[in-house]
Parts: structure tokens; C-alpha cells; sequence
């Protein structure tokens, strides 16, 4: 039985991780081919957050066709549909239609994550479940670094990138297909409607949805600041590298410190902090040394990166346990939302600005939100340090990540008989 689960557990992070090696290279280099066509801030912005908006219609509205057809049917449905958008990317250079590609591809992304987080879910135990939300994140986070770096041996121009970006969807069915596991039974959580969990956990809602604003605005338009910065690609491939590897490597620290303050002050601190750092981004003229840039572009990274799951962590210190699903739900919405927007309103700064307008833009997200959370504090008391969670890193891909975190109190459902 120990093997059996085992397998399962593998299967899908092997998937996982060559999925997510083609669209990590995907998120930059759509970016990186827009600018070269001279393409405006605002039409990039647009195709990225067309993403998100697909992205989040995936993540809620295909769990019904994958309970229907199967883990394996539904994965190899979308990944074919992402291979062949992937293609028409490289075939049709146009940032309306790619807007619509993003679109469609967002959806079918969502899909993918549903599959490979319930498919992991049914495959561990509440024993190892924390183990396994660990290593989900440090392959996340760690082939998303590497598909950055795949920039440096790929020319944008040309077709040969987005094939294998379309081969690494095509190649992540082979584990899953060559896998069998029993179909997860989700139980049916407490639902909280999306405006009551903004009366129940404001601070948890306003950090995600600001949180997407500036994570959104990082996977879009970054790499357009370093190239308008006069970076070459190769600089900008380690430069995204390195600002994923900062979210990756500090998530954890800092949530663990946020099991012993209120997380409100440890969310306001970092979002002053990352206002700190982007606004020396922005004053600092261009380029900076090396050395510089990559530190700062590190704790960037990590202090973006954390406010997410810091947020939802705070939202299940706020709610009750049969509520934590639910809520999961209502954040993920909540960050996708900030996310489709930020990618639309940051080129309003760059238009005005220049390319420093981005971290302007991140500066101003930052300011906001420490505001907000200050004023929280003297509104609303802090939850007591008795009845927190602990904290677990968490990303932003679908509300199966909630029940792959071993949060006490919370039942989950035995798998049934049938497989996929």
C-alpha cells in the first residue's frame, strides 16, 4: 500500500515538473518576443492578463469534466489543447490574438493543477501531507526558475522556443499516463460567499488580491523592464531566475516567523519592505552593478512571494476549520482578480514613467496595502497566538492546494475504488 502511494505521489510531480520547465520559459519569453516587436506596455499587459483570467475559469469550472472523464483523459485533453495554442503562438504574432490564446491556455493551465494537485492529495496521507506540500514547492518554484534560464540557448524570434514549450506539455502526459491511482472524493466544504469572506477576513482578502496585483505584474512585465533597461537576455533569464529562486527560498522563514506575531504586522512589514526595495529600483539609474541588482531582485522576490500564503494563513487563523476550503477558494478569486488587473494598470506608470514606472508601480501596491493592514490592527484585535495555524507555503494554482496542506481540524475524504 506504502508503494502503491509512493508511485502515486510521483507520478504527478514528474509531471510537474516538465510541464512547468516549458511554462516557465512560456510566461518570459511571450513577453520578451512582444518587445522585440515593439509591441506597447499596455497590449503586454493584456496578454498577460488574459492569462490569469483563464487561469482562474480553469481552476474552478474544470473539476466537474475531470471527475467525469478522469484524471488521465482530462490531463491529456489539456495539455493537447495548450500544445497546439503554444504552436499557434509561434505561427500568429498578434497581441490580440494572443490575448485570446492566453485566454484559452489560462483555462486549460488551471486545468492541468486541478488534475495534478487532487491526483497528489489522493496519493498521501495526512502523515506525509506536509512533506509533500513542501517538495511541491521547492519543484514549482525550482523548475519555473529553470525554464527561465532555458532563454539563454533559445532565440525569441524564431519558432524553435515555443516548440518546446509545446513539447513539454505533449511530454508531461507520459508519468500520468503510465500511472494508475484511485479518483479523490472531495468533501463538500462550509461555503462563504466571496463578499462575506471579505466581512469575515478583510486583511486576508485585500493581502491576496494585492498580491496578484504585484505577482501578476512580475510574470507579465518584468522582463520588459529589464529589457528596456538595456539588459541582454542572457541577464534577463538569470534576473527572473532569481527573483522565482527568491520566492522559493524565503516563503518559509518568513511564514514561520509569522507563527509568532500577528500575521497582519509580519504582511505589513514585508509589504513596506518590498515598497523600500522597489522604490531604490526605481531611483537607481540603469543598469546597476550585478551584484546589486541580483540582491535586490532576490528580496524582491521573496517579499512578493510570501504574501500570499501569509494571507491565506491569516485567513484560516480568522475562519473556522469547515470554512477553510471555502475561504480558499475565495482567496485564490481574490489574487486572480489582482492579477488580471495588475498587468493592465502597471503600464500606466511605465507610460509615464518609463521602465523605473514598473517598480513605482510595485511601491504604490506596497504603500497601500501596509495602510490598509495598519489600520486593520487598531480596528480588529489579532487573533491569539494559541489558535494559530501553523504556517505552510502555498501557491497561488488552485483551491486543491488547501487540502493538500495538513491544517488541523480539517477531514478530508477517503479516495474511492475507482481509477483513472
Amino acid at each position: 500500500m506504502a508503494a502503491t502511494r509512493l508511485q502515486g505521489v510521483i507520478s504527478p510531480l514528474i509531471s510537474l515538473v516538465i510541464f512547468i520547465l516549458g511554462h516557465g520559459l512560456m510566461s518570459t519569453l511571450l513577453t520578451m518576443r512582444l518587445s522585440a516587436e515593439q509591441v506597447d506596455a499596455q497590449a503586454i499587459g493584456l496578454v498577460s492578463g488574459a492569462y490569469f483570467a483563464g487561469l482562474v475559469l480553469g481552476s474552478f469550472a474544470n473539476a466537474r469534466l475531470i471527475i467525469r472523464v478522469g484524471h488521465i483523459r482530462a490531463y491529456a485533453a489539456y495539455a493537447s489543447l495548450i500544445c497546439t495554442l503554444t504552436i499557434l503562438h509561434g505561427l500568429i504574432v498578434d497581441p490580440w490574438v494572443w490575448a485570446g490564446l492566453r485566454l484559452l491556455g489560462g483555462f486549460a493551465t488551471g486545468g492541468l493543477f486541478v488534475v495534478l494537485e487532487s491526483w497528489m492529495l489522493v496519493s498521501s496521507t495526512p502523515a506525509n501531507r506536509g512533506k509533500l506540500m513542501s517538495l511541491y514547492m521547492i519543484l514549482l518554484y525550482g523548475a519555473l526558475a529553470a525554464g527561465q534560464l532555458l532563454l539563454k540557448v533559445v532565440d525569441p524570434m524564431m519558432l524553435v522556443p515555443f516548440a518546446l514549450c509545446a513539447m513539454a506539455a505533449s511530454l508531461s502526459v507520459i508519468p500520468l499516463a503510465l500511472s494508475r491511482v484511485a479518483m479523490p472524493a472531495m468533501i463538500q466544504p462550509q461555503k462563504v460567499g466571496f463578499l462575506e469572506l471579505f466581512r469575515l477576513t478583510p486583511a486576508g482578502m485585500w493581502s491576496s488580491m494585492t498580491s496578484g496585483l504585484i505577482l501578476g505584474a512580475i510574470y507579465g512585465l518584468l522582463p520588459l523592464f529589464f529589457t528596456d533597461s538595456g539588459y541582454p537576455i542572457e541577464r534577463v533569464a538569470n534576473m527572473m531566475a532569481v527573483v522565482i529562486l527568491g520566492g522559493m527560498c524565503l516563503q518559509y522563514p518568513i511564514g514561520r516567523i509569522s507563527d509568532r506575531f500577528d500575521r497582519r504586522l509580519i504582511i505589513g512589514v514585508l509589504a513596506a519592505l518590498l515598497s523600500v526595495i522597489a522604490l531604490l529600483m526605481a531611483a537607481l539609474p540603469a543598469p546597476q552593478p550585478q551584484w546589486l541588482m541580483t540582491g535586490l531582485i532576490f528580496l524582491f522576490g521573496g517579499l512578493a512571494f510570501s504574501i500570499y500564503p501569509l494571507s491565506l494563513s491569516h485567513a484560516c487563523d480568522e475562519l473556522k476549520p469547515d470554512q477553510v476550503l471555502s475561504a480558499n477558494q475565495g482567496l485564490l478569486l481574490s489574487y486572480s482578480l489582482g492579477a488580471m488587473i495588475g498587468p493592465v494598470l502597471a503600464p500606466t506608470a511605465i507610460h509615464l514613467f518609463g521602465p523605473q514606472g514598473l517598480f513605482a508601480y510595485f511601491c504604490l501596491c506596497g504603500v497601500l496595502l501596509t495602510l490598509f493592514l495598519v489600520w486593520r490592527q487598531r480596528v480588529r484585535a489579532p487573533v491569539p497566538l494559541a489558535e494559530h495555524q501553523q504556517f505552510m507555503p502555498v501557491p497561488p494554482n488552485t483551491p486543491m492546494s488547501a487540502e493538500l496542506e495538513p491544517r488541523p481540524d480539517v477531514e478530508l475524504a477517503e479516495p474511492q475504488g475507482q481509477t483513472s
